[in-house]
């Protein structure tokens, strides 16, 4: 492998390990003032001392925990990149995650008993809504998935025009030393893959934006109309940051054409993808750090009440598992982290998962049996 190209590899592993452990350290002061570690507490309460203090500890322990993994990791890709380097980074990504989930349960068995002892208690089951067309942002429409099907064709013209001058061997896979590792015969369906990537690409992505404009809004029953607008901003921009991802990703599958056609290497299509991967890591930091989960950070100065509209803890198994059979809304935003869940109180829930599994064991199957 060439050294540019090397050292392109070995700062995405370098790189895509810290922001995500930075994310994680950073996620309780990214959620709203009434949930603290997936428990629901008073929106005074972010002021608590010791509630703040539970979060600066979270911080600190994932913060020198993504060091440790970090430096573990750029170790390995200095001592020995080709056998190291990936394994080393998996168990670091692996390490982080796990661990800080485990941090998060404890914290939050701790802000249980903290909030029994204070004897905060909800004053009802207050929601917020708005009658008729609601006046603030809303996310992409799934028209702009629209933008996908240029991408596709591009990739069938390739494969369509470029057939007759493919090799009989058509490489797929590379090591980390630079060569190619595994070989596939040339047919109809090998120059197919690079088609069937991209409109799998493409389904995933809009799943994905579907959930976000079928979800429960994250509004505040205390402050309706400034955190409906923010939830409103917040999952605009959300929806705008999946097209562009997902635009950018389909984008591998007409360089792999090119690829298997033979206009660059399997080498050189390194660089962009590590580009493009950096790029959707570091996009969605800066939207989670500027906006928060539902927009949090967009109305923090509004004002607090020591009131508790509603509590549903109870729904909220292991703290990020939504279990509510009398809740008709299939998604909803997630409560320890940014993003959406599912509400597995409903048996669409389980059908859409199941159907998702499904869909990407066909992906997987399809891609063994075309290349």
């Amino acid at each position: 492998m060439t050294t540019s190209t090397a050292s392109l590899l070995l700062g995405m592993l370098g790189l895509v390990l810290p922001i995500t452990g930075i994310l994680m350290a950073l996620t309780p002061y990214l959620m709203p003032k009434r949930e603290c570690f997936a428990v629901t507490v008073p929106d005074a309460a972010v002021n608590d001392s010791y509630l703040r203090k539970l979060k600066r500890t979270y911080l600190a322990a994932m913060l020198v925990l993504t060091a440790l993994a970090t430096a573990a990791t750029v170790a390995a890709c200095l001592i020995d990149p080709q056998h190291a380097a990936l394994p080393v980074f998996i168990a670091g990504i692996f390490a982080v995650c796990v661990i800080g989930y485990g941090l998060m349960l404890y914290f939050r068995r701790r802000v249980q008993a903290y909030k029994r002892a204070q004897g905060w208690r909800a004053e009802g089951s207050r929601a917020v809504g708005f009658v008729g067309d609601e006046p603030f942002p809303r996310p992409l429409s799934l028209r702009w998935g629209l933008l996908y099907l240029p991408v596709i064709a591009v990739t069938i013209a390739i494969a369509v025009a470029g057939y007759n001058t493919m090799p009989d061997q058509i490489p797929m896979q590379i090591d980390l030393s630079g060569e190619v590792s595994r070989y596939a015969d040339k047919s109809p369906g090998v120059a197919a893959f690079p088609v069937l990537f991209t409109v799998f690409m493409a389904g995933c992505f809009l799943v994905s934006q579907w959930m976000i404009l079928r979800s429960k809004k994250g509004g505040d029953p205390a402050a309706p109309a400034a955190s409906a607008w923010a939830y409103a901003m917040f999952a605009r921009a959300q929806s705008i940051m999946l097209v562009a991802m997902g635009l950018m990703l389909s984008f591998i599958g007409p360089l792999m054409e090119l690829v298997f056609v033979g206009v660059f290497t399997l080498e050189q299509m390194i660089a962009p993808i590590i580009l493009i991967i950096l790029i959707a890591v570091v996009a969605s930091l800066a939207v989670s750090l500027i906006y928060g989960q539902n927009g949090s950070r967009l109305i923090a100065r509004v004002g607090q009440s020591d009131a508790m509209p509603r509590d549903d803890d109870r729904f909220w198994k292991l703290g990020i598992f939504y279990v509510n059979r009398d809740d008709a809304s299939l998604f909803l935003p997630e409560r320890f982290g940014i993003g959406w869940t599912i509400n597995w109180g409903r048996p669409a829930a389980w059908a859409l998962v199941a159907g998702f599994v499904l869909l990407v064991a066909g992906f997987v199957v399809a891609a063994i049996l075309l290349t």
